[in-house]
Formats: C-alpha cells, sequence, structure tokens
C-alpha cells in the first residue's frame, strides 16, 4: 500500500512538471507571434511614413487620398497628422492584430504598437535621408 502512494506522489510530482513546461512553452510561443506580429506592424508603418514623405517632397501641397492611405496591409484607418514643424510628422494607422503611432523626429521615425491584447511595443527606424 505504501509503495502505491509512493509511486502515485511520484506520477504526480512528474505529471506537474510536464504540464507546468508545456505551458510555460506555449506562453513564450505566444508571447513571441505577438512580438513577431507588432514588428511587422511597425515595419509598415515604416514604409507607409518613407512613402508619405517621398509622396510630399514630390508633391508639396496635395495631401494622400484615403485609398493610398489604406493599401491592403491590413490597414482598417489612418490618421497622418502634421506638426507644427516641417519634417515632423506624427499620427497612427490601425491595423486589425493592433495599432501603430508614430512620430518622426530628428530623421528618426519612433513607433509604439499597441496589439490588440494590451500590450505595448517600441521600435524606432532611420528615415532616410534622400533630398
Amino acid at each position: 500500500m505504501l509503495y502505491a502512494v509512493l509511486m502515485v506522489t511520484i506520477f504526480s510530482l512528474v505529471l506537474q512538471f510536464y504540464l507546468h513546461a508545456q505551458l510555460s512553452e506555449a506562453r513564450l510561443a505566444s508571447a513571441n507571434d505577438e512580438s513577431t506580429e507588432a514588428y511587422v506592424m511597425a515595419e509598415w508603418t515604416a514604409d507607409f511614413v518613407r512613402e508619405e514623405i517621398k509622396a510630399r517632397r514630390q508633391t508639396t501641397a496635395i495631401p494622400p487620398s484615403s485609398s493610398e492611405l489604406e493599401r491592403g496591409l491590413g490597414m482598417k484607418g489612418t490618421e497622418p497628422q502634421k506638426e507644427t514643424g516641417d519634417r515632423k510628422l506624427q499620427g497612427s494607422l490601425r491595423f486589425s492584430k493592433g495599432q501603430a503611432h508614430y512620430q518622426s523626429e530628428n530623421n528618426r521615425l519612433l513607433v509604439t504598437v499597441t496589439t490588440t491584447a494590451g500590450h505595448d511595443f517600441f521600435y524606432t527606424f532611420p528615415l532616410s535621408s534622400q533630398k
């Protein structure tokens, strides 16, 4: 009888260790997926801002149309705004997996991605210095 209780206890501890390891691995994979999605949203935002800057350099007074802004990358809506400075831009892009807020300053683009789970990711990208 004592042997059976000992074996059940050992089996219970091994099972507990295995389940804990599986849960930890699942949480890590989920966090990795969310981080990857946030980085992709930040990259798309950086590409969008670079294209907007390029378009503004080519045509100075014509704002881009909403169809240009929503170019099929999972964006639901955009709200670009021009700041008081000549080269400072800020705004936000909404994606199906979250929202990206961007602000340009000193030839850098600061992007903050907020996922649907509520986690924030911060990225900095260089803006091209073409004249």
